[in-house]
């Protein structure tokens, strides 16, 4: 579970820099897909790989083993759920699975199926589910993971115990390499998270379904919580585009009860892991005194970064 004595685990930041495709992932466009198998070219394929994939509850099982993590009673939170295939597949195996998804035709669908059903983007999952969720896990919600803009969202999921569960089909992964190259592959997008927290990114398939999986130690993950509250503290306490000074940190650190040298620590991994997700071709644009918190823009001048430099 998430850790619960740094203020019972932060609550999502809803702002407009969450991206929520709907249209291509509605029940029309989904029944406009089944019904066209074979001539649909609406949207690209990927998007409907869940409703194509044999979820075979003895491999899953098998994939899951090999990852460490158990099934039975393992509390799950689905994000992206779609068309739910994969939350019944984890349901069968004993796991305890809380579905949510943007669209309300799917919760609807899960209500129907028998699940406890949210209408919550990734980003919009509250403090409580994250509390009471042992794994978050997808199929293939890439936006939800994959970007800068996602860090606190991946932050808070890699509180829980088990940290996230990926499912990746082969023709998505091969779609999408002709589109943007193996280096945009799932794993690589952890690195930063690996490079800071010292996170485990391991993956096990067989035949096209390909499961990845992010988790940390107890230890770790402390830190990560930590970090997650201190990103919500600045989003909170400042607008867009505010640099940031030492006089700043030390204020929010009395307004807050935190430990100001500990504040100092915190932000230093923040600004470490915005600027490891930024793509060496375009880091001559970034400055390195530049982090962002979901929407907002934040720089920090000469005398915290001084700070920062002393931690």
């Amino acid at each position: 579970m998430g850790y619960d004595e740094l203020d019972n685990m932060c609550d999502p930041i809803i702002d407009d820099s969450e991206r929520i495709e709907k249209m291509q992932f509605s029940l029309e466009m989904v029944t406009e897909y089944l019904e066209k198998r074979g001539r649909f070219d609406r949207h690209p394929l990927r998007h409907y790989s869940q409703l194509e994939m044999s979820f075979e509850e003895s491999t899953i099982k098998s994939l899951l083993y090999k990852l460490h993590i158990p099934t039975l009673h393992t509390r799950v939170t689905i994000f992206g759920g779609y068309t739910g295939q994969f939350a019944k597949c984890l349901r069968n195996l004993g796991m305890k699975v809380i579905f949510t998804d943007p669209l309300e035709e799917w919760v609807q669908n899960a209500i129907n199926s028998g699940f406890e059903a949210y209408s919550y983007s990734a980003g919009q999952i509250p403090q409580d589910i994250v509390k009471r969720t042992d794994l978050f896990a997808t199929f293939e919600c890439y936006p939800a993971l994959a970007t800068e803009i996602a860090i606190y969202n991946v932050s808070r999921f890699l509180t829980s115990e088990y940290g996230i569960l990926f499912g990746e089909s082969k023709n998505t992964r091969d779609e999408m390499d002709k589109e943007e190259g193996k280096l945009a592959r799932l794993k690589n997008s952890f690195l930063p998270y690996f490079k800071v927290y010292s996170i485990e990114r391991s993956y096990k398939e067989k035949g096209p379904l390909r499961l990845y999986h992010f988790s940390s130690t107890a230890s770790n993950r402390k830190i990560i919580a930590e970090d997650v509250r201190t990103m919500k503290l600045l989003y909170d306490a400042f607008p867009s585009q505010t640099c940031i000074t030492r006089e700043d940190v030390a204020s929010l650190a009395r307004k807050a009860s935190a430990n100001y040298e500990a504040l100092l620590h915190s932000i230093g991994r923040i600004v470490n892991l915005y600027q490891l997700h930024i793509p060496l071709s375009l880091c001559i644009y970034f400055p390195p005194n530049m982090f962002r918190v979901c929407s907002k823009v934040f720089t920090f001048d000469n005398s915290l970064k001084s700070a920062l430099e002393r931690t």
